[in-house]
């Protein structure tokens, strides 16, 4: 699914009234039980329950393609799916079937509450400027499946009619989903049953997806950015070429590149001034066939860290990092740029102007620019004081 397919399913799930026909929701205990499950047409809902499921099931296509959405291409249709797409009413059997296959590929510690509903979307027409001009002759008919793990609440204080105040009862709480599918993917507007978008807030579990779809499991973004940063760190990039990594990447995605093809890894690590002598044989024995998606290896700053310290700094400012040798010690450098704080405290922004030999009311541009923050793990230890912080970690060099 693209951008804009994806955008127009989400709106649809926003409204007041989305197109949902029916709900079938099974609630899974800590021993992998089924100690529920009920089948419910969407309008029956009560106001609040109607709100908590529609919420929930709008996020169940929330996050980002390649970082928490895939869209996967099916080797064949999903026949487990293909009768449910199809049920217009409760189908016990079925229902249940459907169920079992979930209960015996999902690997869980907490209790969870799944939930399938049906998307019946008449899909209408649009002109060419994408303005909707009347109900068009497609319909959309999907499946989105949620698994919403369970968390216990906090033990607290509360007020009962009978015991007064008293401790309450803990309970399970329902969250939002971290695991799910919507099939068939709807592109170019129409429902492609040979494509699946799965979503994953963290890991991938290969048994569920496998229970339902015929195709290569997804490579989540995390296995992305270790690829990425292997291949990376196989190149000998200087500490302030990988700052510029983030920069890169970023007009990379403004420039609506999703995936980071192997010609496209290659002038990234020229532009940085990497070694690429070696780069054909590093892409291929380190990334091979994952796919590098841009999104999940963006970040919005970048990170610097030490044993005893880390640095964040926006990506734009990247290029101002510095390493500098100071008696024989390595630092790493980074120019003030406007108000510096230290544990709240702005007043620190004063002992660096005298420290950079500047009076009040001095207006010398020169010296201003040669203030900068000095980072070493020798002067960030944990015993640091304020003393030690104005005294050896800011510096005029």
């Amino acid at each position: 699914m693209d951008k804009s397919n994806l955008a127009e399913i989400r709106k649809v799930l926003r409204k007041n009234d989305p197109p949902i026909d029916w709900i079938y929701g099974f609630y899974v205990s800590p021993d992998n039980e089924l100690c529920w499950q009920s089948f419910r047409k969407f309008l029956s809902f009560d106001e609040d329950e109607m709100f908590r499921h529609k919420d929930n099931i709008k996020k169940a296509v929330a996050g980002t393609q390649g970082r928490e959405l895939f869209s996967v291409s099916l080797s064949s249709q999903s026949e487990k799916l293909f009768a449910l797409r199809h049920m217009e009413e409760e189908d016990t059997e079925l229902l249940e079937e459907f169920a079992g296959h979930v209960i015996g590929a999902y690997q869980h510690t907490d209790p969870y509450y799944a939930m399938l509903a049906r998307i019946t979307y008449d899909v209408p027409a649009i002109s060419s400027d994408r303005r909707k001009l009347e109900d068009g002759d497609v319909v959309y008919i999907g499946l989105l499946f949620a698994i919403c793990p369970a968390t216990l609440s906090k033990p607290s204080l509360g007020y009962d009619d009978g015991e007064g105040v008293t401790e309450l009862s803990r309970r399970w709480t329902i969250g939002v989903p971290s695991e799910g599918f919507l099939y068939p993917s709807f592109n170019d507007r129409i429902g492609d049953l040979n494509e699946v978008l799965y979503r994953s807030k963290k890991e991938i579990t290969g048994d569920l997806f496998r229970e339902f779809f015929d195709a290569d499991l997804p490579v989540t973004a995390s296995k992305q950015k270790d690829a990425f940063n292997t291949l990376m760190d196989s190149l000998n990039v200087s500490m302030e070429s990988a700052a510029a990594i983030q920069e890169d990447l970023a007009k990379l995605e403004a420039e609506n590149f999703n995936v980071l093809e192997k010609n496209d890894a290659l002038r990234l690590a020229e532009r940085i001034g990497a070694d690429t002598e070696n780069f054909e044989e590093a892409y291929n024995d380190i990334v091979g066939d994952i796919p590098l998606s841009i999104p999940a290896l963006r970040e919005n700053s970048v990170v610097v860290s030490t044993d005893s310290a880390t640095i964040k700094i926006p990506f734009d400012k990247a290029q101002f990092i510095k390493t500098r040798v100071i008696d024989g010690v390595t630092y790493i450098v980074i120019p003030v740029d406007g108000a510096v704080i230290v544990n709240g405290i702005p007043s620190v922004a004063g002992d660096l102007e005298k420290i950079a030999g500047r009076t009040d009311g001095a207006e010398d541009e020169d010296v201003q620019n040669d203030v900068h923050v000095v980072l070493s793990e020798e002067n960030l230890g944990p015993e640091a004081d304020l003393s030690e912080l104005t005294d050896d970690i800011f510096g005029v060099l």
